[in-house]
């Protein structure tokens, strides 16, 4: 009988983290059949050979070097489950939060990803993630408080969470291998909204949540370009033109005033990463055409469908 659901779990120098992870999956009460991948992104510190004594059943593919978010696809490629819920390794399930994502998930097929509430590790009463926000300026972010209330509501994007196999293999992969690490998660909602499916945030299915992997890299002039860059491709490949020309001035507007907020604070590190970003995506428009000519062929909406989730109203919050 073929699983239900498979568990993706991605490791990088995280041995007990993954180890946690698949012990809390183990524990959940649950009514439907799963199995469990680990994906160890080039990790140094024996994580494969550990999670491999320790769980007979769990399948790890090895890596050579660090992906970053592409390497879910490794896992997934080899899964044969109707749906993949795909996180990283800091993360403790609880109770029945699987069997409150598929229950909904099967009640409602125009949705191809749902996510948990994602709650402190250490501090239980304090939220992580209870969903998100994405701004027309193409900044986004996650609510760390009820913002949203406590039903199933729809969102723009998530980073992890419980998504349909048959959305992943439309686009023949989860996240851009191009993207490495942040603002795919932005991108993964875009494209499952430009096929006309939605992204839902579902508050009842609990996770414990270790902490984000970007504050575990003392990089922050790395993370800065990478999230710049990312989310000013997936502007450039995701929206129709006529969007592109009307968005374009305030989407580098808000790039100049964030340019500028650093200069302030002296964090001229992190102003050269914007910057740098912005020259990058302008190098390489010919690149990210490409990539938006194989998108836009799999469009089902418009963009009046995809802004209906947009909000300013956070952003100038942040």
């Amino acid at each position: 009988m073929i699983n239900k659901v498979s568990f993706v779990i991605l490791s990088h120098n995280d041995a007990e983290m993954a180890v946690n992870a698949v012990e809390s999956i183990k524990r959940l009460r649950t009514k439907y059949k799963y199995d469990i991948f680990v994906v160890d992104n080039g990790s140094e510190d024996g994580a494969p050979k550990i999670i491999k004594s320790k769980f007979e059943d769990v399948r790890v593919i090895e890596l050579s070097k660090n992906v970053g978010t592409a390497a879910y696809d490794f896992a997934i490629r080899k899964s044969q489950s109707e749906y993949i819920f795909f996180t990283g390794c800091d993360i403790e399930a609880r109770d029945n939060m699987l069997d409150k994502l598929v229950e909904f998930m099967d009640k409602n097929k125009d949705v191809a990803l749902a996510a948990p509430k994602y709650l402190n590790f250490d501090n239980r009463k304090k939220i992580d993630c209870a969903g998100t926000w994405l701004s027309r300026s193409f900044y986004s972010g996650t609510f760390k408080d009820n913002n949203l209330g406590k039903k199933n509501i729809e969102i723009p994007y998530i980073g992890a969470g419980l998504i349909r196999k048959t959305i992943i293999e439309k686009f023949g992969y989860l996240n851009d291998k191009d993207y490495f690490f942040y603002g795919e998660d932005v991108d993964l909602g875009l494209r499952i909204r430009l096929l006309g499916f939605k992204v839902y945030y579902i508050p009842g299915s609990i996770v414990y949540h270790m902490g984000s992997i970007s504050r575990r890299i003392r990089k922050p002039f790395s993370l800065t370009f990478l999230m710049e860059r990312n989310l000013l491709t997936t502007f450039f490949k995701i929206l129709e033109k006529k969007s592109i020309l009307l968005l374009f001035p305030y989407v580098f507007f808000m790039r100049l005033v964030a340019i500028v907020k650093d200069l302030t604070r002296f964090d001229f590190m992190n102003s050269f990463a914007r910057i740098y970003a912005i020259l990058w995506v302008i190098f390489n428009l010919n690149f990210i055409s490409k990539k938006r000519e194989k998108i836009q062929k799999m469009r089902k909406v418009n963009d009046n469908v995809l802004f209906k989730l947009f909000s300013e109203r956070y952003l100038f919050k942040t």
